[in-house]
């Protein structure tokens, strides 16, 4: 996997799927918040695939890796009242006509869904029926006729190409992709 083979990484992910989201299960106490961690391991661990030919045990390393993405969510959320208050004021300040804030929110979707429609086919099907159509990963597999397994697959691979070729917009639409990672 460390070489970018993404049969490798399905391997790694098929495998250790249920450990990881038992360990983050264990340290949320919330399914919900255990899915998003265990995901978000998932995403970052293809980020930095690179790195995992230097890891002695998986085990260890993806239970520190989902604590320490759990502790950074906790101080997400323990700032997201300032954050939200900030962007109030930020906007209230910067008041656009309404005319310019659509034509910006237009914009604004309209490269996310040129992101989107860059996915392989299976991952962005996956991924609209879940973002979009507000599906969880069981109704998904059914539907699709996959595993459970093989959507939250694709679910992460998608979330991770997403972030790659959004990483260069303004913040806005950083904030408008963190939405659809479901962390508000």
């Amino acid at each position: 996997m460390a070489d970018g083979d993404a049969a490798a990484y399905r391997e790694l992910f098929v495998r250790h799927w249920d450990a990881v989201y038992s360990s983050a299960l264990l340290l949320s106490r919330s399914p919900d918040i255990a899915e998003d961690i265990a995901q978000e391991v998932f995403v970052t661990l293809w980020e930095k695939r690179a790195q995992l030919a230097q890891v002695e045990k998986l085990d260890a390393y993806f239970f520190i890796m989902a604590r320490n993405l759990l502790y950074s969510r906790l101080r997400k959320l323990a700032s997201q009242d300032a954050y939200r208050q900030y962007l109030q004021d930020y906007h209230h300040e910067n008041t656009h006509s309404g005319a310019e804030a659509r034509a910006e929110f237009r914009e604004l979707e309209n490269a996310i869904h040129a992101a989107i429609r860059r996915l392989p086919p299976q991952q962005q099907k996956a991924f609209r029926m879940s973002r979009f159509d507000g599906m969880g990963h069981e109704e998904i597999a059914h539907a699709m006729g996959l595993s459970r397994i093989t959507v939250k697959s694709y679910i992460v691979q998608a979330l991770a190409t997403l972030r790659k070729i959004l990483e260069h917009y303004p913040g806005l639409l950083v904030l408008a992709i963190a939405t659809l990672t479901r962390y508000t």
